[in-house]
Parts: structure tokens; C-alpha cells; sequence
């Protein structure tokens, strides 16, 4: 059996504590965070053994942690999982784990010092459909891929203001951008150039952007992220690829954000050189168990993790590429 403790309180916070209490190899012992206010309802929900501590300090102090899981906003992920790291704790961290490649080169360097795991939790990784389109490039069935578009677009979150913080979030461009910048990356590899364009918040933030993404195979993306619709615009997710054998169609909504409706889905083949079109089944995955579960499995028998540093190290220089390109308006070499 694993202790962890959660630090943070809030909305993420909130599906990894439903998915750590699925883990049967999980015991959570611990929230950290400013305000016991803020902690009890997931303390609550844990039950007994849980405590609020303020500091990860006082969590190891008074017990034997394994891991921590981060779930505070972007600014804060480097400080708490070198602390972490250094009480010999292992790190699930909540994306975007931070904002530079040196930041993060700090983050790693603390937790191979210590010898602990670290894990980015990019959720979409964990969930069916993107699972079944992975499936589909890796095994040849959309044959060469001419082009791939995918698109995630939203409000604001309503459960926090912190994300129209730049310095906190890093907009719509690190916050929502990043889990379509990692899928890309997960299928296709590291881009050889991306172009972007887009609009800039009152708060700098960049929260539409539109990136295009080339690689040396010949695929290229369009990657559309938004993070300011208005009115009632439904969470929105696209993922559609074409190549030489096919074309598939992913389509997600739900309502003003992710949990607030049903979520609407549907995922469509269609054949070349075919007649009509074939649903999709895909797997059904809940995406926070997943990353959760697969964390712990490597933690309890030693494996390496899914999400490899190299991985997420690249993914935030794609990130940044996309940065510069918004703000040079030109095409930015990887």
C-alpha cells in the first residue's frame, strides 16, 4: 500500500482524489493546502487517516508519504516537486508541468537526485478515443497520413480565476493547448516547424491560437485551441485524420465546461475508394484512473513510467516554439 498526499484543493484536484480512492494500492493521508476550509470536503470524502497539513513537511513529518500528487496551479509545480523530491517523495505532477525547459531540467534533476519517479499527468493519453486513433497510426490503418487537424475549444473555467493569471497559467496556450500538442507529439514525434497565429488576452495570456505543425515525414497538423468562447459554446473537442487508406472523425461536446452536461461523442470511419462510413467503438477509459493507476503500477514494481521526461521535455519546447512564432510571426524551426 502507497501514502500519497494531494497537494491542492480544487477542481483537478478534485477528479484525482475519485480516482486515487479507486486505487486499491492507494491510501491518501494527506491534502495540503492554505486553508483547512479548502481541504475538508476532501478529507471528507477520504475518510479517516486523511489529514490537512500545510505544508509537505508536516505531511512527511507525521507520515511515511510515497508519492505526492501535484495539483496546484502551474507556477507552483517546480517549487513543490523539488520540495518533494527532496523528503524522497515520488511526484505526479499536473499539466502543464511548468513553463521553460529549464524549469523543468530543474524539476528532473531534483527527482533523479533523489532517486524518486516523476510522471507528467497528461490525461489524454489515458482515454479511449485518443487511444483508438493512436492505434490507427501506429498500425498502418489510415496507411500515410496527409493531414491531421484537431481542435479543443472552451470557456473559461468557472471553479477558478487563477487561469487568466499568465503567470500563474500561462493562458490558454500551456493550460488547454498543451494536451493537443502532447497527442500530436505522442502519434507523430517531434515537428521539424511550427506557425502560429492568434490573439492575446488583456492579461497576456494567449488563449486562441491556431498552430500549424509540420514534420519530416511529410504529415502535417492543425492544432486550434481556444480558451474564450462566449455565450453558451459547448466544451468542444475535434480530432479528424486523413491519409491514404481513410479518414476518421472524432467528435466531443458537453456543456459550458467538460462536466457541466452529458458528454456528447461520436467517432466515425470512413474508408477509401468505399461506399458510407462505419462507427468507431473505443475502449471506455476514465482518463484520471488511468494516468493514476499506471503511475502507481510503475512506482510499486519499479518500471519506468509512460510519460517519460524526454517526452514532456520536448512537448514544452514545442510549446515554446509556438510561443515564439505568436509573438515573431514567423515559422520557428525545432
Amino acid at each position: 500500500m502507497l501514502n500519497c498526499v494531494l497537494i491542492g484543493a480544487g477542481y483537478i484536484a478534485g477528479n484525482h482524489v475519485d480516482a486515487l480512492l479507486k486505487n486499491k494500492d492507494v491510501r491518501v493521508v494527506g491534502v495540503v493546502c492554505r486553508t483547512a476550509e479548502h481541504a475538508t470536503p476532501f478529507i471528507e470524502k477520504v475518510g479517516e487517516g486523511c489529514r490537512h497539513y500545510l505544508t509537505i513537511e508536516d505531511a512527511c513529518n507525521e507520515n511515511k508519504v510515497d508519492f505526492v500528487d501535484i495539483c496546484v496551479p502551474t507556477n507552483l509545480h517546480e517549487e513543490y516537486t523539488i520540495r518533494a523530491a527532496e523528503l524522497g517523495c515520488h511526484v505526479l505532477c499536473e499539466k502543464p508541468v511548468t513553463f521553460t525547459v529549464e524549469s523543468f531540467d530543474r524539476m528532473i534533476a531534483a527527482c533523479e537526485k533523489a532517486n524518486v519517479k516523476f510522471m507528467a499527468a497528461q490525461v489524454v493519453r489515458f482515454m479511449g478515443e485518443p487511444n483508438k486513433i493512436h492505434d490507427f497510426i501506429k498500425s498502418g490503418k489510415l496507411g500515410n497520413v496527409h493531414f491531421f487537424y484537431e481542435k479543443r475549444l472552451c470557456q473559461h473555467p468557472t471553479w477558478s480565476t487563477w487561469h487568466r493569471d499568465v503567470n500563474a497559467s500561462g493562458g490558454g496556450l500551456y493550460d488547454l493547448n498543451i494536451h493537443d500538442i502532447d497527442n500530436l507529439y505522442w502519434n507523430f514525434g517531434m515537428p521539424e516547424s511550427v506557425y502560429a497565429t492568434g490573439w492575446k488576452s488583456g492579461t497576456d495570456c494567449w488563449n486562441h491560437v491556431a498552430t500549424t505543425l509540420t514534420w519530416a515525414s511529410g504529415a502535417k497538423a492543425v492544432c486550434e485551441t481556444s480558451l474564450e468562447m462566449t455565450g453558451d459554446f459547448p466544451f468542444s473537442v475535434e480530432m479528424r485524420g486523413t491519409g491514404d487508406k481513410g479518414t476518421f472523425q472524432y467528435l466531443l461536446s458537453a456543456g459550458a465546461n467538460i462536466n457541466d452536461a452529458e458528454v456528447n461523442q461520436k467517432f466515425t470511419w470512413y474508408p477509401a475508394g468505399e461506399e458510407g462510413c462505419e462507427s468507431v467503438a473505443a475502449a471506455e477509459m476514465d482518463g484520471f484512473s488511468g494516468e493514476i493507476d499506471a503511475f502507481v503500477d510503475a512506482v510499486i514494481n519499479d518500471k519506468e513510467v509512460p510519460i517519460k521526461a524526454v517526452d514532456v521535455r520536448n512537448v514544452i519546447q514545442i510549446i515554446l516554439a509556438t510561443k515564439k512564432s505568436l509573438e515573431e510571426n514567423c515559422v520557428v524551426k525545432i
